[in-house]
C-alpha cells in the first residue's frame, strides 16, 4: 500500500486481500493445533486468541502513532509492512510435523 497512487488501487488491493485472508486464518488455525500438545488445546488457543486481539490494538495504534509523529500516513503502513517481514522471519523457522528440516 505504501506505493499505491489512487483510491482505486487501494480498493483493488483491499479486495485481494479480503479474498486471501480468510484462508491465511483457517491455515494459521490449523497449523497452530499441530504444533501444540493435545492435551493443552483449550489453554494455547485461549493465548492465541489473546495475542491476536492485542495484536488488532497494537498494529494499528503503531500505525496511528507513526503517520502522525512523522506526518505521513504512508510510512504507517511501512511500520505494518515491517511487522509482516518480521513475522515471515520467524514463522519460515518453523518446522512443521511431519516435514524434514529444509536447510
Amino acid at each position: 500500500a505504501y506505493f499505491l497512487e489512487t483510491a482505486l488501487q487501494m480498493y483493488i488491493l483491499a479486495g485481494v486481500i479480503g479474498l486471501v485472508q480468510g484462508g491465511i486464518q483457517a491455515l494459521s488455525r490449523s497449523l497452530f493445533s499441530q504444533l501444540i500438545p493435545p492435551e493443552k488445546n483449550a489453554e494455547f488457543f485461549g493465548f492465541y486468541n489473546v495475542v491476536g486481539k492485542a495484536a488488532a490494538v497494537f498494529g494499528p495504534v503503531m500505525m496511528g502513532t507513526i503517520a502522525h509523529v512523522s506526518g505521513n500516513p504512508r510510512l504507517g503502513i511501512l511500520s505494518v509492512a515491517l511487522l509482516f517481514f518480521a513475522g515471515m522471519f520467524f514463522f519460515r523457522r518453523v518446522q512443521e510435523p511431519g516435514h524434514e528440516a529444509s536447510d
